[in-house]
């Protein structure tokens, strides 16, 4: 046992995988440009959606509508855009998380709200 003079050594868990957020958010946008099916695997926890639907991530929530993630947080944080609100996420695990045909038909207004 050291002394108590001495310090004592701590290290932190080291991750097995770290992702950077603008990169995967890229990955997925261009799988879906592309017509490939993004990744979309199950999580422990989230609970089940009806249709087939599947949860989406923040940097998937990015590659859904085209919206930088730094963005999506900041809108999440003051309420924006004022025309037509980000949606609320499902706070689950620590992380949010929406169902992908609530950002899809989301988009798809912003798109259509940005046009007129």
């Amino acid at each position: 046992m050291p002394a108590r003079d001495e310090p004592i050594e701590r290290r932190g868990t080291e991750p097995v995988e770290s992702i950077d957020l603008a990169e995967h958010a890229q990955e997925l946008a261009s799988a879906r440009a592309a017509g490939r099916q993004a990744p979309a695997g199950r999580l422990l926890g989230l609970p089940e959606l009806p249709g087939g639907d599947v949860w989406v991530d923040t940097a998937g929530a990015s590659a859904v509508t085209g919206i930088a993630p730094k963005t999506i947080t900041g809108w999440l944080t003051r309420g924006g855009p004022k025309a037509l609100p980000f949606p609320a996420p499902h706070r689950f695990l620590y992380r949010n998380h929406w169902p992908l045909s609530e950002l899809e038909d989301w988009a798809q207004a912003y798109r259509a709200e940005s046009r007129t």
